[in-house]
């Protein structure tokens, strides 16, 4: 059995198929920008003035991470720290 098929729609009228994938992608666009942004921050201190250790490595790493948004598609793997 399909599964969009087997959804029951409750309240409002069953969004279709296509708006349904298009509203999960969102979801999925969402969960990648909120990983990317953890990641980001755990890393902010590598990019600091006074931190030398490997410095251009990270800050590559994390232009990787900003551009990801752009770049991204469903199950992408995310850039592997330095």
């Amino acid at each position: 059995m399909d599964l969009y098929e087997s959804l029951v729609w409750k309240d409002t009228e069953k969004p279709t198929e296509e708006k349904m994938n298009e509203l999960y992608e969102f979801i999925l666009i969402d969960e990648m920008r909120e990983k990317r942004n953890k990641l980001l921050a755990e890393t902010d201190f590598r990019v600091l003035a006074d931190y030398t250790k490997d410095k251009d490595l990270w800050i590559d790493y994390r232009q990787k991470l900003r551009d990801l948004p752009s770049i991204w598609v469903n199950d992408m793997e995310f850039p592997t720290p330095p």
